[in-house]
């Protein structure tokens, strides 16, 4: 597949229309999720949110990850930089199953008083690293695109990887060690 080719541009609009679709799904419920700590909307339409948001999001996640592959082939090489935005993605997924678990675990909950404090730091974990993965993905994609094609920083991302990966799973492990 030729870079810039038809079947380039075909990939790159699913790649964009899951972009709209995934993240504007996860603006909806972080913005119910603001509003319920607020204590504008119950836990139980948060809940109803989810419900209905988080099909919405995999479908968007899932569009990203089925296409990515197509462009990087059109694009022909990988570099530090990609590699950066491929982890922000997986990064989201696994999240992403947290999240699940989470929203879950909320059903049997009445208000935001009635939630454990270790339970709000789940949720705060698991939405600032929601909002880290899906910025971070969206921010690169824009930059290598737009500013440069073959902007080389970092030059071994793995390191940064590794960092970003350690203090993301310490986070969501210090939450289910002290159950």
């Amino acid at each position: 597949m030729e870079y810039e080719s038809p079947l380039f541009f075909a990939f790159l609009f699913i790649h964009l229309i899951s972009l709209i679709v995934g993240f504007g799904a996860v603006v909806v419920i972080d913005v119910a999720g603001l509003q319920w700590m607020r204590g504008r909307i119950s836990v139980r339409r948060l809940v109803s949110i989810a419900t209905v948001t988080q099909p919405v999001i995999w479908l968007g996640w899932g569009g990203l990850v089925l296409s990515g592959p197509f462009l990087l082939y059109a694009k022909g090489f990988i570099d530090g930089l990609t590699w950066l935005k491929i982890f922000f993605v997986l990064m989201i997924g696994v999240n992403g199953i947290s999240l699940h678990h989470i929203r879950n675990s909320l059903h049997e909950m009445a208000d935001f008083a009635d939630i454990p404090r270790l339970q709000k730091y789940r949720i705060a974990v698991v939405s600032v690293v929601s909002q880290v993965g899906w910025w971070g993905a969206i921010i690169i994609g824009f930059m290598h695109r737009h500013i440069s094609s073959r902007w080389d920083w970092p030059t071994d991302p793995f390191p940064l990887m590794f960092g970003i990966a350690v203090v993301w799973l310490g986070a969501l492990c210090i939450g289910r060690i002290k159950k």
